[in-house]
């Protein structure tokens, strides 16, 4: 923003775009420090009735952009009506930094078909997310340490995304795992129970 309005050149409908972006990280940003201070804090959550399909479509929303500037084709195989008793913010934190690690994932190769699928589906007594992409895998020396506090497979950032994410699923009662073979990219799986059974 302050490089078009030094420019002069930022339309309203521009400017109106930048607002709601900033506007939208800055929700993001507060909502991600909530979640640390309630997990460190080990504070009870509050919970509502999280429609999965439309929370994926939100995240996608969120991370559009950036697909987008990737040309990364997503497919999307959602099971209609399913249902958990969820944190609406802290489950969207999670979809979203598995999202941004596979968009992370796929900046790296050099390949045209560049794909992201999220499957929802009735697991069990529970739900599952799988998040996948086509990039060239997690390295094997990584993989132990994946959801350890401070591990980060990137140059950048501080290493709390995956752990973050552990701690949260777990919180809700679920699980998370992954599967990954160097070359044929990866798959993170989120498991909820329909009503979460919240663990301090």
């Amino acid at each position: 923003m302050q490089k078009k309005l030094a420019e002069g050149d930022l339309n309203p409908a521009l400017q109106k775009e930048v607002l709601a972006s900033l506007l939208s990280d800055n929700q993001r940003a507060a909502s991600i420090i909530r979640s640390l201070r309630s997990v460190f804090a080990d504070e009870k959550i509050a919970s509502s009735k999280v429609d999965i399909a439309e929370l994926i479509h939100l995240v996608l929303t969120i991370t559009r952009p950036e697909i987008a500037k990737q040309s990364i084709q997503v497919v999307l195989q959602l099971e209609n009506d399913l249902f958990v008793t969820a944190n609406q913010g802290e489950l969207q934190q999670v979809l979203l930094n598995l999202v941004n690690n596979a968009i992370d994932a796929l900046k790296t190769v050099d390949q045209l078909d560049k794909k992201i699928t999220i499957r929802s589906e009735r697991s069990g007594s529970g739900v599952q997310i799988s998040i996948s992409d086509n990039g060239s895998g997690i390295n094997a020396e990584l993989q132990s340490h994946m959801f350890e506090l401070l591990s980060t497979t990137k140059g950048t950032g501080m290493g709390i995304g995956l752990w973050l994410c552990k701690h949260i699923v777990m919180r809700h009662g679920g699980s998370i795992r992954f599967e990954s073979n160097p070359g044929e990219g990866a798959t993170f799986f989120v498991n909820l129970p329909l009503i979460a059974v919240y663990t301090i």
